[in-house]
């Protein structure tokens, strides 16, 4: 336990994690946000449904619920929903995450739930809840052991759903299920472009990694736990614990669009993730998914399990084919270029999905493009300049392309990805085809 604490502390240190980062993150993060959660087109409707399905049966017979850093409540507001008898409850440090929760439950025409903005490190419980529920907030608290030492005397039982971590406190993934949901917007994709229906225009969809505030960027806290840290933070709790798939990260192209054919696919998605989960519970492999339910309630025994020791095999077969599939079959990018510069690359590409790209199409054209990453990954200028295919490219078609590319002001080590895009849709690499990367020295010009 104290080489985990260790961990903690310097993962924190390095990372340079503070509460006021995390709510500036969440603040700049829930901002942005204007959809309906609550609609079978969404995909991440999936997650609220599963998440609810799987928190209910702890709530039978309870009256008081607090959801601790609720952010916009999307689960709690389902659950309060479904639980007209229960009084909710939401807390969250974020002012633009609880502006979206109130709005969540306007929507819903809730009157069991209510919102309160404070920071969960500091927040002082002024009467006792049946239960304290935190989806997907545990791994934001500076101080989880004292959060619930705080909270244990006033409540005796928590109720959360966390990813599942490993030693040094990141996201531990041997059985992630993300690609069910690609694969059947696939089938649906090729449906609709067979079929040539058309959704009802939504959000463009918007990578975004991190925020700047105040000129800096900023980045959540994100320490995940182990089963055994789970068992040290609530020594003395009688502990439940089973795997979810659900808690979708990758969500397909034109995740807010809305349409008959996205409702109807998302209500197979919803039935297909919950199919999944209750299989991996009956073979007992379902702590090697990546999100775990847990319950901890005092004066209860612990339900022992761990997760099985076993290796997983990758599936050989052929992915379906959808409207994004590309190979980058030759490229080369000069290895030194100038601080601003302008430059051309020769990239050769076939088009291994099921639609015809063109540059000249009046909605969705596709372009060749690229991303500048600093040495790290991280983003230094996503939108690259477009370049136009020469021709309407066919399924299994090659072509040779020159794509034009500007080198960052800034003299460095870079990373430029190339990518294709559909615009105002979506970036290939967005849509489980990523473009090669290689590495390029920017030097300072003259």
């Amino acid at each position: 336990m104290w080489i985990r604490r260790g961990l903690y502390w310097l993962r924190t240190r390095l990372k340079k994690w503070t509460s006021q980062k995390d709510r500036d993150f969440h603040d700049a993060h829930f901002s942005t946000q204007e959809f309906d959660p609550f609609s079978l087109s969404y995909p991440g409707y999936i997650t609220i449904r599963r998440f609810a399905d799987l928190a209910s049966p702890y709530l039978k017979g309870l009256q008081s619920i607090l959801d601790m850093g609720c952010g916009t409540a999307e689960i709690t507001c389902e659950l309060a929903r479904r639980h007209p008898e229960i009084s909710f409850r939401g807390v969250d440090h974020s002012r633009a995450g609880v502006e979206k929760a109130r709005q969540n439950a306007a929507r819903l025409m809730l009157k069991n739930i209510e919102f309160r903005v404070a920071n969960a490190d500091e927040f002082i419980p002024e009467k006792g809840y049946d239960a304290v529920l935190l989806f997907d907030s545990f791994h934001h608290l500076m101080d989880p052991a004292g959060f619930i030492k705080r909270w244990g005397e006033v409540s005796s039982r928590f109720l959360l759903i966390e990813p599942r971590g490993d030693w040094r406190g990141t996201w531990k993934k041997d059985l992630d299920f993300d690609w069910l949901l690609s694969e059947l917007d696939k089938i649906r994709s090729r449906l609709d472009y067979s079929l040539g229906q058309t959704a009802a225009p939504g959000e463009k969809s918007v990578r975004e990694d991190t925020w700047s505030a105040n000129g800096k960027d900023i980045e959540p806290v994100e320490h995940r736990y182990t089963q055994k840290d789970f068992f040290n933070f609530f020594s003395g709790y009688g502990i439940q614990m089973r795997g979810t798939i659900s808690g979708i990260e990758v969500y397909p192209p034109e995740p807010w669009q809305a349409g008959p054919s996205w409702e109807r696919f998302g209500q197979i998605a919803y039935s297909l993730f919950k199919d999944v989960d209750e299989s991996l519970l009956a073979a007992d492999l379902d702590l090697l998914a990546k999100h775990w339910v847990i319950f901890a309630e005092k004066g209860k025994s612990t339900q022992k399990r761990k997760p099985p020791r076993r290796d997983l095999q990758a599936w050989p077969g052929q992915p379906v084919k959808g409207p994004y599939d590309v190979k980058y079959l030759e490229y080369r990018v000069p290895p030194t270029c100038a601080a601003g510069e302008e430059f051309a690359i020769q990239v050769r590409i076939q088009n291994r999905s099921f639609r015809v790209w063109s540059s000249t199409a009046s909605e969705g054209p596709d372009w060749l493009s690229y991303h500048w990453l600093d040495h790290q990954g991280g983003i230094v200028e996503w939108d690259g300049l477009r370049s136009p295919l020469p021709k309407n490219l066919g399924p299994d078609e090659e072509i040779q392309i020159k794509i034009t590319v500007v080198s960052p002001q800034a003299p460095g080590r870079y990373r430029l990805q190339i990518d294709m895009v559909r615009e105002g849709i979506t970036w290939f690499s967005q849509a489980g085809s990523p473009g090669p990367e290689m590495s390029v020295r920017v030097e300072k010009q003259g």
